[in-house]
């Protein structure tokens, strides 16, 4: 993968880097630091592992930004992929801060600032609403109620957990639990969702860029599914990392009532979306939450 970020730099800015530098990698790609000797002299190349994923990526960010309170970072190639460089690869700006969710050790001082910062960035993509409906940013037809498209979103992850159960990659435990909250979907998601907001789609503080002194928050990156949705299915990640130290959740909560049932369908968000990434990542969950996360929605069923 190094390679290929050095191709970019050949092909987009006719120049040897100088030094290249992981930042990190996940389920769908990986990212380095590209120093140049030229403008912008530094940039970051985001590798994807499945194709389509950077126009995707694009478009989200895109949306996004005409939103923000807080900066995204501004993209200034995207790589289809051909015969020289075989994946899709989007080159974007680099921000020099360091990681909100790796972070142990913050000024309580600027806590409630920061926390505060990151919850009114959230809500003001909340307060984006598609009149048409829910659905994909590009959709070509919309749903009036969220039920009726996240039911849609259930059953494939419903079936994409029996093939990892007959696999061995979850337990029968936890596919018998998947499989009660699909039986009981109409039971759980009893109120109507008409309102279609903008979400992130992966808003949690390793998405969170600070400046090095941890005082200010300087950028918001890496959405993922992105879309016109419930907003309440943005909520679940603001405790992951170290969210709960912001005390993310409850901040969003004194902002904007959360639904009567918003507990179970947070649970219910946070399972089913992470049994559908390492199913489209085949990645074995065998380290991952997924029983813990499962055995605490099933107290809530």
């Amino acid at each position: 993968m190094k390679e290929i970020a050095v191709n970019i730099a050949k092909k987009y800015y006719s120049i040897e880097p100088t030094s290249i530098s992981s930042l990190g990698a996940g389920f769908y790609g990986c990212v380095f630091l590209v120093e140049l000797k030229k403008p912008p002299y530094k940039i970051v190349v985001k590798i994807y592992f499945k194709n389509e994923l950077a126009q995707k990526e694009k478009q989200q960010i895109e949306v996004l930004s005409k939103y923000t309170l807080i900066p995204m970072p501004k993209i200034y190639y995207i790589h289809i992929h051909d015969r020289s460089i075989p994946n899709d690869v989007l080159v974007m700006e680099y921000i020099d801060g360091v990681n909100a969710g790796m972070q142990t050790k913050i000024n309580e001082k600027y806590v409630d600032k920061m926390g505060n910062q990151i919850i009114d960035n959230l809500l003001a993509y909340h307060s984006i609403v598609n009149k048409e409906g829910f659905g994909e940013l590009n959709a070509d037809t919309f749903f009036k109620d969220w039920r009726d498209y996240y039911k849609i979103q259930v059953t494939n992850i419903h079936q994409k957990a029996y093939v990892m159960y007959e696999d061995g990659r979850i337990s029968e435990k936890t596919y018998d639990i998947i499989d009660e909250v699909y039986r009981k979907y109409d039971k759980i998601f009893y109120l109507p969702i008409t309102e279609a907001c903008l979400i992130h789609g992966d808003y949690n503080m390793w998405n969170i860029m600070l400046n090095k002194n941890l005082t200010d928050v300087i950028a918001v990156i890496d959405p993922y599914n992105c879309q016109w949705a419930d907003a309440e299915f943005d909520l679940y990640q603001l405790n992951n990392a170290n969210g709960k130290d912001f005390s993310l959740l409850e901040r969003y909560a004194e902002r904007k009532q959360l639904s009567e049932n918003f507990d179970i369908k947070n649970s219910v968000y946070e399972l089913f979306t992470e049994v559908n990434h390492f199913y489209d990542a085949n990645v074995d969950p065998i380290h991952s939450n997924i029983p813990a996360q499962a055995l605490s929605l099933k107290e809530k069923i």
